[in-house]
């Protein structure tokens, strides 16, 4: 059963769902959701699912849908195009129903056990993820174990529209360098500089609605996304993000590790092994303007 929790009361509210731990609708002094959230349980499942949703438990495309792991062979849901797997399949973090395990009038602990093979993943793995509100500063974590060698890489996926969509956006991405792809956008292993390229967001622009990649981002680099009335600044500890402006309805915003990182030995390790915690963390601060 899906569950509605309403955290904040102030200038910034949130609303969070517990089918796909999702953030639904984010408010900021009076104004209308900025972000494009689902209206019903349905849309979360079928045509919206992974609006406002953590993709997982590995985010982003697996080339040929397929991967090896201390010596185990795993094989995923060729999901798109019938080629690769994109969010981990049909039985991704997105889908699921997470469990409260503690909640306050500004913060909510969501918890997932994932079974060894689910969507074909090795190990039986926990996951958490923890939303705060701060005053103008919401702070999404993530933290996830195993007692299996297995591969994490945890993405919150809004689409910010900020009131007015993508076509009244501007976004600044801190970024000298992004991960080229081929046709069926998987990286090809090469990281690529942004000079004289349409990935060039190192100022404030109108981004190409043809950008659905990943971004190298410098360290404690930041993310900004402006409209007429408000602005977003985005802090993250994730070596990259994942931006994708193609949807009229908004930008997709989804600080990561790299798309794909089990086939690319130059790219950050997604693996994640027993005794160890993966951790992601993501401050959004909004400002009117």
């Amino acid at each position: 059963m899906n569950d509605i929790i309403q955290l904040g009361s102030g200038d910034l509210q949130i609303e969070v769902w517990t089918l796909g731990a999702r953030l639904n609708g984010v408010w900021f002094q009076g104004s209308d959701t900025l972000t494009a959230g689902s209206d019903s349980e349905a849309d979360a499942l079928g045509a919206k699912k992974y609006n406002g949703a953590v993709v997982g438990p590995v985010a982003n495309r697996i080339a040929q849908a397929q991967a090896s792991i201390a010596g185990r062979d795993c094989t995923f849901e060729r999901n798109e195009n019938g080629i690769t797997s994109l969010h981990s399949g049909a039985d991704g973090v997105h889908a699921q129903y997470w469990d409260v395990l503690e909640q306050t009038s500004d913060s909510a602990i969501l918890t997932l056990k994932l079974p060894d093979e689910t969507g074909g993943f090795p190990g039986n793995r926990t996951l958490v993820a923890e939303y705060t509100v701060d005053g103008d500063a919401l702070t999404v974590s993530f933290r996830a174990t195993t007692d299996a060698p297995t591969w994490m890489n945890l993405a919150l996926h809004p689409y910010w529209s900020l009131g007015v969509g993508r076509a009244g956006l501007t976004l600044q991405v801190d970024a000298d360098h992004y991960t080229p792809v081929d046709g069926d956008k998987i990286p090809t292993g090469e990281i690529a500089a942004v000079d004289g390229t349409m990935f060039d967001l190192r100022d404030l622009t109108a981004p190409s609605p043809e950008i659905d990649h990943n971004f190298v981002l410098r360290p404690e680099g930041r993310i900004v996304l402006a409209a007429d009335g408000f602005r977003m600044d985005v802090e993250t500890d994730a070596p990259g993000v994942q931006i994708y402006s193609g949807k009229e309805i908004g930008i997709a915003i989804e600080p990561q590790h790299f798309p794909d990182a089990m086939h690319h030995a130059g790219f950050p390790s997604i693996e994640l092994h027993p005794g160890s915690t993966y951790r992601q963390n993501s401050t959004y601060r909004f400002s009117a303007e």
